[in-house]
């Protein structure tokens, strides 16, 4: 019996292994050519756009994408960047000022940011608005919330400012 389950074995494993020539080992050839990613990279997120704008603030939203609001602070001082629907581009609108409407710790308050057009903006427009007020600054900082409303081509938006401050702070600035 123990022969028979010996030669039984030995026949599965004649059969059943592999030689050398059933092994293929190919080296792939070195290209020059780009490489293609299968995603997204971790700096976009699913809509598209980047999770920060391009000065590396946060983004708002404003009309399901049209356009996005960056937020700038935590240097004393604020400031508002309006974007194209792709948070890459600045979007210089008609505008002397925008208003933001905040609430931290059950005190509400609003803040005029007032037109500080940037060197690339259209005469009479401004696609960037600061303000020097240290305490919206401190109130952004910490965690305050509320809404921003302005007319873009005669469109009104309102882009909700919530903070979503779960990452680390440590090494980034706003």
């Amino acid at each position: 019996m123990k022969t028979h389950l010996l030669t039984l074995a030995l026949a599965c494993t004649t059969f059943v292994g592999c030689s050398e020539k059933d092994v293929q080992v190919s080296e792939a050839p070195e290209s020059s050519e780009p490489i293609v990613m299968d995603e997204l990279p971790p700096m976009m997120d699913m809509g598209g756009h980047p999770e920060h704008g391009p000065h590396g603030g946060e983004l708002v939203e404003l009309g399901k994408e049209a356009f996005h609001i960056e937020m700038m602070h935590g240097t004393g001082a604020v400031a508002l960047y309006v974007l194209d629907g792709s948070a890459t581009k600045a979007v210089a609108i008609e505008a002397e000022k925008l208003t933001v409407s905040l609430k931290h710790d059950g005190e509400v308050k609003s803040f005029e940011l007032p037109a500080d057009p940037q060197a690339e903006d259209e005469s009479g427009k401004s696609s960037r608005f600061t303000s020097t007020s240290a305490e919206m600054d401190q109130w952004m900082e910490a965690g305050a919330e509320g809404a921003v409303i302005l007319q873009i081509n005669g469109k009104s938006f309102t882009g909700k400012i919530s903070h979503d401050h779960d990452h680390d702070h440590e090494g980034h600035s706003h």
